[in-house]
């Protein structure tokens, strides 16, 4: 799948076909998660990993988050592949500002092996590495590099390496990114009131139809839903005529007779129908949605799978119409509604390699930060060092197993007023199995393989409160979420 995966993009960028997205995201929270999203491997290999953002480095910046985590995950994976002992360092600085953006300084220094001089002016050339010792070693397609150097290119910037055999290497790269004024979350303001307002779904599928027309429904929104785009604009004319208009309106990007932009850009350019907050609904989101997103006048873009509450706090930000930090109007998208209230430090127990790739990614994936632990005592030591919200404890681990994990977590919670929940997960999944994990101390259970829908279920119930006080971390604490 990953060559595959660069082969595409590759391809894509030859052909001129790839662009770029320019949403706000939190450049700290894209930096250390793909950071997070490699630290087994790295640690599996005895490795230090670090990260270092400056402060000077504005917290939100507007761009392409997916494509510059792509890069950062590209150059830190080749940093670790190719270092034995040692550390490997991101480093993120700030280069230059204007009233235009910022030029962000990032590099990704090793220990490894190093790049002889007559060989590093070639390897960000498609299909190169090093040598063919190297890639017989290591692995790869030689197209990682020339991806991060388009990639780089295309967001304003230029890439370089500085190495030397047999001390290591440090790859630096520059990008041009916008600033924004607020942060996602004070773009977001108070609680907009959805009863009343009429709301128009256009979906193909009756059984989304139905379930998001109850949804609404249930926010109090007047619902109306079409099949189709013509039945839509038929839907969205005779209101105009009646005086009784539609506030919202939710496309599902497949319709019926023509896709749910081409809806848009009707709905966008026909004036009788101005005031309309237009919502864009994906299973499949591509690169450049956002931009056209924009020029369509699409004031809200999700994917799918659908979380109730965000689409209720898209549609609510959507109808305030803020967003002067983009210089147009703003996009609500996923990236820009993952405020801090959303998000949990989770600690992963796990010593499976790729059932815990798997569950940091899908958690990563919701804006929460992931701590992996490869048996129970790391469990235990990582406890010792610093607060988690939840812990994902695998039944079955070497050294120390989830219930021993838990037996001892808990009597070390004993008299201290605090209790870390602990969901358990097992490939048993036996009769009598989630009622041997709640006897020993864990607060719920996920059979394995783990299915992401399960997953996000479960973690949902410990995601606090918009309100809820944040938990900070103390010296030497193992817990912090107080016993209710």
């Amino acid at each position: 799948m990953t060559i595959l995966n660069d082969i595409l993009d590759f391809s894509k960028m030859e052909a001129g076909r790839l662009e770029l997205d320019a949403i706000p995201f939190k450049l700290r929270d894209n930096v250390e998660g793909a950071t997070t999203l490699l630290a087994v491997g790295a640690y599996e290999k005895g490795l230090e990993l670090l990260c270092d953002v400056a402060a000077e480095v504005p917290e939100v910046v507007v761009g392409d988050p997916t494509r510059l985590r792509q890069v950062v995950v590209n150059l830190l994976g080749n940093a670790i592949k190719f270092t034995e002992k040692g550390e490997v360092e991101v480093r993120v600085e700030t280069e230059s500002r204007d009233k235009e953006g910022v030029c962000l300084h990032i590099a990704i220094r090793d220990t490894g092996i190093g790049i002889p001089p007559e060989k590093q002016r070639h390897i960000f050339d498609a299909f190169t590495q090093a040598d063919m010792g190297t890639t017989r070693q290591y692995g790869g397609t030689g197209l990682g590099l020339a991806i991060a150097s388009r990639l780089v290119e295309m967001m304003g910037g230029r890439i370089w390496v500085e190495s030397l055999v047999g001390l290591g290497s440090t790859f630096h790269f520059t990008v041009r990114l916008g600033t924004a004024e607020r942060t996602p979350e004070e773009s977001r303001g108070p609680a907009v009131s959805l009863t009343g307002l009429r709301a128009l779904v256009v979906d193909q599928n009756a059984a989304s139809r139905r379930i998001l027309e109850s949804l609404f429904s249930r926010w109090g929104l007047r619902a109306t839903s079409a099949q189709g785009a013509e039945a839509a604009l038929s839907v969205l004319h005779e209101a105009k005529r009646s005086g009784d208009l539609f506030r919202v309106v939710l496309i599902a990007a497949q319709v019926s007779e023509t896709d749910g932009f081409a809806l848009a850009e009707q709905i966008h350019h026909n004036p009788e129908m101005g005031g309309v907050t237009v919502v864009m609904l994906t299973s499949a989101g591509q690169r450049g949605d956002a931009a056209r997103c924009r020029r369509l006048g699409v004031e809200a873009y999700l994917t799918k799978p659908l979380r109730q509450e965000e689409l209720r706090e898209a549609i609510q930000t959507a109808l305030r119409g803020r967003g002067p930090e983009t210089g147009s109007s703003f996009l609500v998208t996923r990236h820009s509604l993952s405020g801090p209230s959303r998000k949990l430090r989770i600690l992963l127990a796990e010593d499976n390699r790729v059932s815990q790739q798997l569950a940091a990614r899908l958690l990563e994936k919701r804006g929460h930060s992931v701590v992996v632990a490869g048996n129970g005592r790391e469990a235990m030591m990582a406890l010792g060092k610093q607060s988690f919200d939840l812990v994902l404890m695998d039944v079955e681990m070497p050294e120390m197993d989830g219930l021993e994990a838990t037996a001892a977590i808990r009597e070390k919670e004993k008299g201290s007023g605090t209790h870390v929940p602990i969901v358990a997960m097992t490939a048993q999944a036996m009769t009598g199995d989630r009622e041997r994990c709640l006897a020993g101390g864990m607060d719920d259970y996920i059979p394995k393989p783990i299915r992401k829908e399960d997953l996000y279920e479960k973690v949902e119930q410990f995601v606090p409160e918009p309100n809820a006080p944040v938990a900070t971390d103390l010296p030497g604490a193992a817990t912090n979420r107080p016993d209710s």
